[in-house]
Parts: C-alpha cells; structure tokens; sequence
C-alpha cells in the first residue's frame, strides 16, 4: 500500500506537482525491501501521449523541462547518486527517475525538482528520519506511512512542514484546507477561508455614541 501510494503521489502530473513524493525517506530493516517494489512499480509506468488512455505518466510542460531534468539527475549520479531507473528523454516525454545515496548536499535532494524523480533514503531511527526530513529549506506537505498512530502523531509535530498525510503520500489535498508550507516553502496559506484571510486585513471601527450629535 505504502509503495503504490508512494508511486502514485511521485509521477502523477509527470511529477509537475508542488506537493508531489520527491524524498522518500524509509525504515533501513525494510529499505531493500520497498526500493525493489518501488522501482519495480515504477518500471511499469507507460510513458507517452496524455490522450492514450493507455499511458501512466504524461509530457513536461516543455521540451526544456525535460532536458533540464535529465541534466539535474546527471549531476546526481556524477556526485555519486545511483540511478535505479528512468531518465531517459524523448521530446517532452521523461522516463520516471528513482535515485538512492544521492548526498545530502546535492541539489536534487535539496530542492524542488518539479518532475518525475524521486530520491530514496534509509533512516536508522525516528530521530534520524525527523532529523533528515526536516534538513532543507523547504517544505510544503510531508507523508507517513506507519502502523503505530502515537509515532505519526509525534512526527506530525515535529515535522516542518505546513502538511502531514498520515497513511497517505504527501499530494492528498482537499481545496477547503488550509494549504501552505513552513520555512521557504510558501507565503500564507490557500484554501477559500485561509486565502481570504492572507489576502485581507481586519479593521475595527468603534463608535462612541455621543448625545446630541447628528451626522
């Protein structure tokens, strides 16, 4: 369940999503496990035309997109990343990309790459997972996949982030709900109620009733 969620909430929309699955950060007893069935998921994908009923993963907006994603990845792999999957471009068309041991400084870990390319990474506790999800500037919803509701309501807490999906990957949104992130991650907050309160400043008006005086 974790892993098709997972996959689901990376490539939907080619991965042109802002709250879209770009770090996955997962237990070290079962990361061999998830990564094979993550990448082997992820290898079914049909890339192609969004018309075809048939295709999984759409175009970028661009040519350029595309081939900046690749160059991104590239850059990955060449600090010492391991590409499991993907990256291959045709046109606007970009083969869903999966990563592990990318550095912890590398761009791709550290910023929003708005395209179908995910990084895997083990953690050795909950500390360390906190720890490591929290290590960026940048943060709009997180996810959390556990049996344990204490744990993911702890991490909800500690998380930096303007969103936590418990049991869900880090896209699920609703329009009603107060959407946003911390740090760099957004301004204010969208949803109808939330924007219209960012985008307006409350006055007061008070009238000391004086007798005698018309206006």
């Amino acid at each position: 369940e974790a892993v098709a969620s997972c996959v689901s909430g990376a490539f939907w929309a080619a991965g042109q999503n802002c709250i879209g699955t770009q770090r996955i950060l997962i237990a070290a007893e079962v990361y061999e496990r998830f990564r094979d069935a993550f990448v082997a998921r992820t290898r079914l994908l049909r890339v192609g035309d969004p018309l075809d009923e048939r295709t999984d993963v759409g175009p970028m907006i661009t040519h350029q997109a595309a081939a900046a994603t690749q160059a991104k990845v590239d850059t990955a792999v060449a600090e010492g990343a391991v590409l499991l999957c993907g990256n291959d471009v045709t046109g606007a068309l970009y083969a869903p990309a999966v990563l592990e041991n990318v550095p912890a400084a590398c761009s791709i870990w550290q910023e929003e790459v708005f395209a179908p390319v995910v990084v895997l990474q083990p953690f050795t506790s909950f500390e360390d997972a906190i720890e490591q999800a929290n290590a960026i500037d940048y943060s709009l919803h997180a996810g959390i996949f556990t049996a344990r509701l204490d744990r993911a309501l702890t991490a909800a807490q500690q998380l930096e982030a303007g969103g936590v999906m418990i049991n869900d990957s880090s896209d699920y949104r609703f329009d009603a709900m107060p959407f946003g992130g911390y740090k760099y991650g957004s301004m204010g907050r969208e949803g109808v109620r939330f924007a219209f309160e960012d985008m307006t400043q409350p006055k007061v008006v008070c009238i000391n009733h004086i007798s005698g005086v018309v206006h």
